[in-house]
C-alpha cells in the first residue's frame, strides 16, 4: 500500500507537471490546440496504465496511488498560485 502512494506520487507529478509544462508552451506554439490534445492523450495513458501497473490487483493499492496523485494536484496547486512566473488570467 506504500507502494501504492509513492507510486501515484510519481504518477501525479508525471501528469500535473506535463499539464504545467504543457500550457506554459501554449503561447509559443504555431498549433497550440494540437499540443494541448496530444498532450492530454499521453497524460492519461502514462496516468492509466500507471495506475493499473501499481494497483496489482488490490483496491488497497489502487486507492493509495489516487490520494497519492490528488496530493500532488493540491501541491501543484498551491506551487502555481505562488509562482508570479505563471502564466495568469488575460485582462
Amino acid at each position: 500500500m506504500i507502494l501504492g502512494f509513492f507510486g501515484g506520487i510519481v504518477l501525479g507529478i508525471i501528469f500535473f507537471g506535463g499539464l504545467y509544462w504543457s500550457v506554459n508552451k501554449l503561447p509559443t506554439m504555431k498549433h497550440p490546440g494540437l499540443l494541448m490534445v496530444v498532450s492530454m492523450l499521453l497524460r492519461m495513458a502514462i496516468l492509466l496504465g500507471g495506475l493499473y501497473f501499481v494497483m496489482a490487483g488490490e483496491l488497497k493499492n489502487l486507492l493509495a496511488a489516487v490520494v497519492g496523485v490528488i496530493l500532488v494536484k493540491f501541491v501543484m496547486i498551491a506551487k502555481v498560485k505562488k509562482d508570479p512566473s505563471a502564466p495568469t488570467e488575460r485582462e
